[in-house]
């Protein structure tokens, strides 16, 4: 028996199931609101396999395994939707115990999708699918079953370190693309010179059918960045900080803005007498806006005040993915989108006085996003550190400005990652609180470059934000922790990578009790400035392994369960730093089986 499905009285516009070997996150999205779901497998009565699903802050058990409820959900909502979709996501979540378990359930869940695909009537309209998989002809399976004439996005997520691709894969996909290009974005760990040499084979037979293959990767080789320096075969574009590279096809990007243009005079020439307000009808704007993205949207509403007035009305969702503020002189902002190739601008004066314009910005940019964000990047640089430093300007105006933005929206932001480049805890404080929990999975914190100074940075305040305590990644290298590693609120995050100006044997034996009980907790890589080797010893005992006096080796049962905490102190030579690493590893992966 469904469960989300009869709790749901309307088609929606947006479907997303997030799952991996033990849970799974819903969000049903209508215009105005949307309904989260989280599937727990758990034990019932006498052993037996159950699903708490909580929505609403409300528990409800399901006799049957969790990913079989929610396959349920998916091939309900699948079988009778009515409405196109903008979005329709299955993908599986980035943490995980059992890779063998998240493969099966992977596969399952693309059986289950083609299957209620193919029980349907008519096929189903759906504008960006978004699907995880194990092999390329899963996805290709599942798109060939969709409306292709509405079809404009597919993303493929490979999850695991091994998946490569070929073009041989993709091509079948991309040739099926019928009235509109296809934007193809891709998803896996790292990107290579021998996928780049696909992605080349690919344009060669499918240009015409294709607008761009965006890439998203975790690693990229050396050689890679230097083949692509050298690409004549498209436009090339390398976001390095979203980790994220863009192929467009040659003239593409000129043919869909005269597309949209030829949309609209065809609109306005359908009689004579109908003047440009024909925008101005609600249902005419709604069916453009929503295939605009944000620069589109802004330059549609400077048409006429009528046009304005009906886009406002509307509230498009401009489907932004990420936002990059830059606080310097001639502060700079650039916007990436989903729905085309994204903007950026400089301003003219300095961040003082252009404070108020380039928040009012965000704010015209951000009001109606309802989706969310992969990422908010807020970087301050060396010379308005300096600025900041110095004078008396009141160095929080722009992040008091941005607090009042979030907190005048009618529902909190939603952005997967939020990037601080800079280390005042105060400015954070001004903006972190706002942002929606239930979305935030990663929190990272960066020195401002350029700046030889070592800074450290207290985290008594932020640690006990509910956007922090939510979060699963915490990335803070480059800037030193001062707070007490019991004090920060850790035990919620599955990966850290920070550096601590020390660790005491009060912590050392806090992270050895609570990190051997049941958690979240995955790896923890911690950079320690002043480290002592024999505190360890004290807290932990005798290692099981010492390698040069340097390395120290422990292994502890993480009660039970299958898994141990395997922890690693390297002491750096003639220093007082050391590197520690603590993972949560398989009893397979220790020495003792």
């Amino acid at each position: 028996m469904p469960f989300a499905y009869d709790q749901t009285n309307i088609h929606p516009i947006g479907l997303q199931f997030r799952f991996n070997d033990q849970v799974a996150e819903g969000v049903i999205e209508d215009w105005h609101f949307e309904t989260k779901y989280h599937y727990k497998q758990v034990r019932g009565p006498a052993g037996v396999s159950s699903t708490a699903v909580t929505v609403h802050s409300s528990e409800n058990i399901v006799d049957d395994y969790f990913i079989s409820v929610v396959c349920e959900d998916v091939e309900a909502f699948v079988i009778n939707q009515q409405e196109r979709l903008s979005d329709f996501d299955l993908t599986s979540l980035f943490t995980y115990e059992d890779q063998k378990m998240l493969e099966t359930n992977i596969n399952r869940m693309c059986r289950c999708l083609e299957n209620s695909l193919q029980s349907r009537t008519e096929k189903l309209k759906v504008e960006h699918i978004t699907l995880s998989v194990l092999e390329i002809n899963q996805v290709v399976s599942a798109v060939n079953l969709l409306d292709r004439d509405c079809l404009g996005i597919v993303t493929v997520h490979l999850p695991f370190e091994d998946q490569v691709f070929t073009a041989d894969d993709f091509i079948p996909l991309i040739e099926g693309q019928r009235r509109q290009r296809l934007d193809l974005r891709i998803h896996l760990y790292e990107f290579s010179s021998q996928e780049l040499e696909e992605v080349r084979k690919i344009f060669n037979c499918t240009s015409k059918q294709l607008y761009s293959i965006c890439i998203k990767f975790k690693y990229m080789d050396e050689k890679c960045y230097e083949l692509i320096e050298e690409a004549t075969f498209c436009i090339v574009e390398l976001y390095y900080m979203l980790s994220e590279i863009s192929f467009t096809v040659k003239g593409a990007r000129e043919e869909k803005e005269e597309l949209i243009m030829k949309r609209y005079s065809e609109l306005n020439q359908l009689d004579n007498k109908i003047p440009i307000n024909i925008f101005e009808v609600t249902l005419i704007m709604k069916s453009i806006a929503s295939h605009l993205g944000c620069p589109q949207i802004q330059s549609l509403r400077k048409v006429s005040r009528g046009i304005r007035q009906c886009v406002d009305d509307i509230k498009p969702d401009p489907h932004i993915l990420s936002y990059y503020m830059g606080l310097r002189n001639f502060p700079h902002v650039a916007i990436d989108g989903m729905m085309d190739e994204g903007i950026a601008v400089s301003y003219k004066g300095s961040l003082e006085q252009d404070a108020v314009q380039v928040v009012n910005d965000f704010d015209l940019n951000t009001r109606h996003q309802k989706s969310c964000m992969d990422e908010l990047y807020i970087e301050m640089y060396k010379e308005i550190w300096e600025l900041l430093e110095e004078n008396d300007w009141d160095r929080s105006i722009i992040f008091k400005l941005l607090r009042d933005v979030l907190i005048s929206r009618a529902s909190p932001l939603k952005a997967r990652k939020l990037t601080f480049v800079f280390h005042w805890q105060c400015l954070m404080m001004e903006i972190l609180p706002f942002f929606d929990a239930e979305f935030l999975n990663s929190i990272i914190i960066q020195r401002i470059q350029g700046i030889d100074k070592e800074y450290r940075i207290d985290l008594d305040e932020i640690s006990k934000t509910e956007q922090w305590i939510k979060a699963k990644e915490l990335c803070m290298k480059t800037l030193t922790v001062r707070t007490s590693i019991q004090d920060m609120n850790i035990l919620n995050f599955e990966t850290i990578d920070i550096t601590m100006e020390t660790m005491s044997l009060e912590d050392i034996t806090y992270c050895r009790k609570n990190l051997t009980q049941p958690s979240v907790f995955i790896m923890f890589k911690i950079q320690i400035k002043n480290c002592s080797t024999a505190d360890f010893l004290a807290s932990l005992g005798e290692p099981y392994h010492v390698a040069n006096n340097l390395k120290y080796i422990w292994f502890f049962r993480i009660e039970n369960t299958l898994f141990y905490l395997h922890v690693v102190l390297q002491q750096i030579p003639q220093t007082t730093e050391g590197r520690l690493n603590l993972a949560k590893i398989h009893q397979g992966q220790t020495r003792f089986f």
